[in-house]
């Protein structure tokens, strides 16, 4: 085994034993290191050409780090080597290659995205067909939201006559990006190379959109400026979570690749153990504390909670691990849809044996369903002591539809968050229908968004773009500025009202995590475009819509189910004879059972790879 330091050969002490372990990255997120390797140094000029330089004082207050590759035949390793102790006889180093090194190199962890002059948004303003239909390129859209601090409605269009046109308070247009297009830009803002194909082609992955948006009066263009005050590690960190992939990120090359994990993990052949030392068969460990296990299909996956009005639709596992006495089972989705259907316009109550008190299962589609009121509408006006008539106008609403992957229900189990959350979908009235719901904290700390409007926001009678929600509501009507609060306000800039409200201490970002949807450029007239999150959805005449959003963590239609259900609790460690050191990513089959491996350990000497190799490894269920 020959070690190379900085493009050259580095010596080793006679006899010298390294043990170099491979770790499963889907178990602690490392890939291969060694534990201490020592150099000589007095008396080897060999040695003291590469290391001999360093300031040993800067040893101790600096990082010192070579790039290394470790070379045995066909075995060879790439990565770095890091000084961790050094005298005037020795240096005791260790080298890390793949995910161990980028977890040790911290290159991005001081650059962050939302300080990156990545992209702005267009200054155009194109007619509500084109601007929801992708411009730019077809890497960003103005679709409708609504501003959950002051009810108004951005990007609003008005319907008449088979076209679309901007509503008369519709200024400006403030827009959403594509999250495959953006972390381009953000790759590019760093300047780095990248190759995302397989996310290019995924269909759901693809067309997601970054839904994080900042009022067009708030004369904030750059779409970085509206992500969250994460470190470009961290958003990489994160995004890998949320898109169940891989980054590869290499600082020397400054290139960043990408890969769908389970495809790439599947694409493995079995490896086969049949060379196992007898002696050393098996170590079972079945106590809880000696058995811990982050293996990543083994842990719980949850979106981070969110405080708007739809998240307890959006996700309660509680509701559906206990769920009610009152719930009704369908074989098939169109069957609940067809029995439901009659609630959707009703002059009823919900008397005991009504639909609306069920909690509605359909096991084709694994999914739950509830009747919802969103509004009523007046069907008669009486005189007192009469009560009006009314339509009661109700949904069919998912629940739980972003429930976590749950593979633990024990009340003391961890779980990972997922940071790119689902944006909030939520119905306004029978004109504008559904829309995206979003709220900002604005860089105030003393104030939440739920506490007061954020710095920017203007007088709703004189800001452009506004339409008037009333603060906070779920669904209500539309209500424009009357001639009275037009007279009485008084019309002030932004920068005038950001001098009124006097100097404040400001947070480093709009919004604490990215919102996501799924959006293709395809919307059902007369209602406003608008992006979706739930891969089932119902048109306004309860048909069952279908598309490609891949953000449900659970169910039939997930794009987080775990590709190998292994025992947690159980790990097994084996000594077996090989002429090389397999994959640790690949499926074993081992005395005729499978087994997931978390890591290997291999010695090397100046002689080579010894053939006794230890693997610990986790058996499937």
């Amino acid at each position: 085994m020959i070690i190379i330091v900085g493009g050259q050969v580095a010596a080793l002490k006679k006899g010298t034993s390294i043990e170099y372990v491979a770790e499963n990255r889907s178990f602690g997120g490392s890939d291969g290191y060694t534990l201490s390797v020592t150099f000589p140094l007095k008396g080897c000029p060999q040695n003291l050409e590469i290391f001999g330089h360093i300031n040993r004082d800067d040893v101790i207050a600096e990082r010192v780090v070579f790039d290394a590759e470790l070379r045995d035949g066909a075995f060879v390793r790439y990565g770095c080597l890091v000084v961790n102790e050094i005298s005037e006889v020795e240096v005791k180093t260790q080298f890390l290659d793949g995910r161990s090194e980028l977890n040790f190199d911290r290159t991005f962890a001081d650059i962050y995205v939302n300080e990156l002059a990545v992209a702005q948004w267009p200054e155009t303003m194109p007619t509500p067909v084109n601007a929801w239909s992708f411009v730019a390129d077809k890497n960003c859209v103005a679709l409708p939201w609504v501003s959950d601090i002051s009810g108004n409605i951005q990007n609003c269009a008005d319907y008449a006559d088979g076209n679309y046109s901007w509503n008369k308070y519709t200024r400006e247009l403030s827009w959403q990006a594509n999250l495959l297009w953006l972390t381009k830009k953000i790759c590019e803002a760093v300047r780095y190379t990248f190759d995302f194909a397989p996310w290019e082609q995924h269909p759901g992955f693809s067309k997601l959109i970054v839904c994080n948006t900042l009022p067009a009066a708030w004369a904030v263009r750059e779409f970085a400026r509206a992500l969250p005050h994460w470190s470009v590690e961290e958003y990489f960190e994160k995004l890998e979570l949320f898109l169940n992939a891989e980054f590869d990120i290499d600082h020397r090359a400054k290139h960043i690749g990408f890969a769908f994990t389970t495809p790439r993990v599947e694409a493995l052949p079995l490896v086969e153990l049949s060379d196992i030392v007898a002696e050393h068969s098996q170590e079972v460990s079945t106590d809880s504390d000696d058995a811990d296990c982050d293996y990543i299909d083994a842990c719980n996956i949850i979106y981070k909670e969110c405080d708007h009005a739809m998240w307890k639709y959006y996700s309660c596992d509680w509701y559906i691990r206990t769920p009610p006495f009152c719930m009704k089972r369908y074989a098939t989705l169109a069957a609940l849809v067809a029995d439901a259907k009659g609630w959707a316009k009703h002059e009823r109550t919900f008397s005991r044996n009504a639909l609306g008190n069920y909690l509605l299962y359909a096991e084709d589609e694994d999914r739950y369903f509830l009747l919802r009121c969103i509004r009523k509408e007046l069907i008669e006006e009486r005189p007192e002591p009469f009560q009006n008539r009314y339509y009661n106008i109700c949904i069919l609403q998912p629940v739980n539809a972003f429930g976590g992957r749950i593979v633990d229900d024990s009340a003391d189990a961890d779980s990972t968050e997922i940071e790119f959350v689902p944006v909030r979908i939520d119905e306004t009235d029978e004109v504008y229908g559904p829309a995206m719901f979003l709220s900002m904290n604005g860089f105030d700390e003393e104030e939440s968004a739920s506490d007061s409007p954020s710095r920017g926001e203007i007088d709703p009678s004189t800001r452009p773009g506004n339409m008037g929600f009333p603060t906070g509501s779920v669904s209500g009507t539309v209500g424009f500025p009357t001639k009275e609060e037009k007279d009485a306000a008084i019309p002030q800039g932004w920068a005038e009202q950001i001098l009124a409200d006097g100097e404040q201490e400001k947070r480093s970002e709009y919004y604490d995590r990215i919102f996501v949807a799924w959006y293709d450029g395809t919307w059902t007239r007369p209602l406003q475009a608008r992006p979706h999150v739930d891969p089932i959805e119902f048109s306004a005449a309860w048909g069952i819509v279908r598309n490609q959003s891949p953000l449900r963590l659970s169910g039939r239609t997930s794009a987080r189910k775990a590709l190998y259900d292994i025992d947690p609790k159980r790990k097994v460690t084996f000594k077996f004879l090989a002429d090389k050191l397999p994959d640790t990513r690949s499926l074993f089959l081992i005395r005729n059972k499978r087994y997931v491996c978390k890591k290997l350990t291999a010695t090397f000497t100046e002689n080579g790879m010894s053939r006794l190799i230890k693997g610990e490894f986790h058996p499937l269920r």
